[in-house]
């Protein structure tokens, strides 16, 4: 395999998409399972301390919907149709749904993205926040692998960044699905590795 080229520390900022409870708590014990075997949230906490003590930028990509969903849309998909049409319930401000665990609970110094869409670009100031912050590359992770941060891994690609995309800080329940889109999709818009990996790179 071709050697890994460094990734300038300076430049490089974490992002992590949709790391809340709504994502990474469930009554569900199969998924609960696979969430808690996963360590999404130690690696994810473990990174962002490692980048910290660096002084890098962190970057937190949340959800907060008004209770009526009047700030959402739903346009008509095989899943939407699938559910009877069935609007989802809304990750609201101040819910439980919408806090961080504990170990992923952001610092004054962090940013804060609110995002309206799967990819975290789309009606954000996340494409401005980077580049105010002299950012060309970014370590993305989070829930779910091949929605959230796939759709942001594509757009950052777009944009003209350089994207690596933590395996082991991202997740879908669907590991099936997970792995495709590490194995199959992503390489396209991404480098794929492990935070210890991208750790071990930066200069």
């Amino acid at each position: 395999m071709p050697e890994q080229p460094k990734i300038r520390q300076a430049t490089t900022a974490v992002v992590f998409n949709d790391m809340i409870n709504h994502n990474l708590v469930t009554a569900n014990e199969q998924h609960q399972k696979i969430i808690d075997d996963s360590k999404i949230v130690e690696n994810s906490a473990k990174l962002v301390a490692a980048a910290r003590e660096r002084g890098m930028r962190i970057i937190w990509v949340l959800i907060e919907r008004r209770a009526d969903s009047a700030d959402n849309a739903f346009p008509i998909t095989d899943v939407l149709i699938a559910d009877g049409l069935k609007i989802p319930h809304p990750v609201t401000a101040g819910s439980f749904d919408a806090q961080p665990p504990k170990e992923l609970e952001s610092k004054p110094e962090d940013l804060k993205v609110f995002k309206v869409r799967y990819d975290a670009f789309i009606g954000t100031n996340l494409d401005l926040l980077l580049r105010g912050n002299g950012i060309d590359t970014i370590l993305l992770g989070g829930v779910a692998t091949n929605f959230g941060v796939e759709s942001t891994a594509r757009t950052a690609r777009d944009h003209g960044y350089n994207v690596v995309v933590l395996r082991d800080c991202s997740l879908n329940v669907n590991l099936e699905a997970h792995e495709f889109a590490l194995t199959q999709t992503l390489p396209r818009f991404a480098r794929i590795m492990t935070s210890e990996q991208a750790l071990g790179l930066l200069e």
